[in-house]
Formats: C-alpha cells, structure tokens, sequence
C-alpha cells in the first residue's frame, strides 16, 4: 500500500477534477475511473466474497450489500453531481459563518464516497463528518479506508446505525446528505433517513439532495423520452415539513394522489425520477441508475382513474389502485 501522503495526494487530484464546473469533460472519466480502482483496492472489495453482497433489511427498506455500495462511485455524473453539491454547500454555509461545519453522512457504504473528495479541499477546522453505516461489513472497511487517507481528523464520530431512528446527540448539524436511494425511491430508506433526522433538526439545515421528484409520465417503446403526467411527489425540505408534522411516532404519512388516464394503455405507464442535488447539480432521464424508469404495475384497473401513495410497509415504494381510495 502507497504511504497516506501519497494516496491523499491521489485523492486530491481526482477531487480537483471531480470539481470542475462543466457538466462533462475530459477529465472526468478517468477521475471516476482512478477513483473507483483506488476505493476497491483500499476497501479490498471482493464480488464473491458473501458478506460483501448481503443487504441489511430494516422496518424502512433494505441497506445495499457493501459490494453493491461501493459499485455506486463508477456512475460517473452521479457521483460528480453529489460530490460537487457538497463540495459547494461546505463552501455556501462557510461564507455564513465560521466553521467547523457539521456533515451529517447517513448511509456511507464502505467508502463515504461523497466525502472523502470534499474533505481533501478542506481543513479539519471548516468541516467535520458524522458518519453512519447501518452494515457492519462496511463500517470496518470505511474505518480502513479513512486511515488509509489520513483523514480521521476530519471525522467528529464513525458510527454503526440505522439512520431511519437513530437519536441525534444533539441538533449542532449544518448539512445532511444520504445517497441511499433508488429510482422512484423504490426499496430503499432515502426518504425515511431523512424524515427521522429532520424530525430532530433545525429549519437552517441543508439537506442533499435538496429535490427528488417522482413522476408519474407515460412511454411507447416507439418513444425516445416520456412524457410527464403528473408529479406524485416533491421530496424537499418543505414536503419534509410537512409530513413530520402531520404525523407522529414515526408513522410517516403521505398523500393520496389522484390521477385520471384517459386514452393512456397501462401498459405506457412508468415511474420518473429527477434530482437536484444542490444549486446547479441536478441529475436527470438516464443521467444514473438513479434516473431510470420505473414501470407501474397495477393489480387491476376499473376505472381511469388512478390513486397513488407513497408507502413504507413492506418495502418502500408507490401503491397504485383504481377507484376514488386507497385501501388499507
């Protein structure tokens, strides 16, 4: 292994390229790509070894298995997006006031892959990380991996928890940030980790992503791009608000939304999912695996009329049904 000044001073050429302004460029391949080998080598990550590919399942939706985590970093604009939206909401929240500034990191995988390029353009006096991994495999080699940078004095605390109800030590928290969603929030706990800690937090706080919006759009296979019908939800720091404060113990409540098909085969019907990560870092059709379509899958249709909720029992997800209500 390279000594800790060597690999950082790997790290900060690729955070340098990484943070570059242009949505696309030369340099960002091959940042992604030497960052990927880096992380992998580090982490000693093996795609057959068991304990590496297990999911963590909890009352919110599944934790990815550390293999698959630590494959996230090779998706090139979603890690440029959300590493460069951090990077600059640091940066914003600096001009405010004096630092440190307090990352809250709910969700790391093996790597806090987010992070590490962003600390490297920092001091430990303007930013410190709490960092939380609900899989045990990947909190140990998240433990290798920031030794291995030198990196530790960046971390206030490294801990093994389910953000979906973890109790904050206390609220001295200026950002937010959990990458631990899929597309159209499907079986993961993105929005229930961010519900239960914005529950305990400050209206000051940024939370990144700042958007995800789920979209209810309709698509032939003749058709390069869908087309928008309706927005099912825009999860934001507002919609946060307001789901904490209607609901209580944790019982998260969403709303109903109807929608009226007409001349549109179901069979059409897909789920769309767009992000903002902060300012001008957004991630769009097909920029991710993120940004995929979801297909909408109806147990049965009576009418044209739809209804569409978000749901957490189970696994997290929309529920469709025809009719005028929900069914419990």
């Amino acid at each position: 292994m390279l000594p800790s000044q060597n690999l950082k001073d790997k790290l900060v050429n690729i955070s340098n390229d990484l943070l570059l302004p242009q949505d696309f460029h030369d340099k960002l391949v091959p940042a992604i790509t030497s960052y990927t080998q880096l992380l992998f080598e580090l982490g000693e990550i093996k795609a057959d070894e068991i304990s590496d590919r297990t999911d963590i399942r909890s009352k919110f939706g599944s934790a990815i298995g550390t293999f698959w985590a630590a494959n996230c970093v090779k998706e090139v604009l979603r890690t440029q997006r959300f590493v460069r939206g951090l990077y600059l909401a640091i940066k914003d929240k600096l001009l405010q006031g004096d630092g440190p500034i307090h990352v809250l990191y709910a969700g790391t995988g093996p790597f806090a892959t987010l992070a590490l390029p962003v600390m490297v353009q920092f001091s430990p006096a303007e930013v410190q990380f709490t960092l939380l991994e609900i899989n045990e495999n990947s909190y140990h080699k998240l433990l290798d991996v920031i030794t291995a940078f030198d990196l530790n004095s960046y971390v206030k605390t490294i801990e093994i928890a389910d953000a979906t109800n973890y109790i904050l030590p206390d609220d001295c928290v200026d950002i937010v940030i959990s990458e631990t969603l899929n597309r159209a929030l499907i079986t993961e706990p993105q929005v229930f980790i961010m519900l239960n800690l914005a529950s305990q937090l400050g209206k000051e706080v940024v939370y990144l992503p700042e958007e995800i919006i789920v979209n209810l759009c309709a698509k032939k296979r003749s058709e390069n791009k869908p087309t928008k019908l309706k927005t099912l939800i825009n999860f934001n720091v507002d919609k946060m608000k307001e789901i904490i404060d209607r609901s209580e113990n944790q019982e998260w409540t969403f709303d109903e939304i109807k929608v009226n098909i007409n001349n549109i085969d179901p069979d059409d019907l897909y789920y769309s999912t767009e992000l903002k990560i902060y300012r001008d870092n957004f991630l769009g059709y097909e920029d991710s695996s993120l940004n995929l379509l979801e297909k909408v899958k109806l147990e049965q249709q009576t009418t044209d009329d739809l209804i569409f909720k978000y749901n957490a029992a189970g696994k997290p997800g929309f529920i469709v049904y025809a009719g005028e209500k929900v069914r419990s």
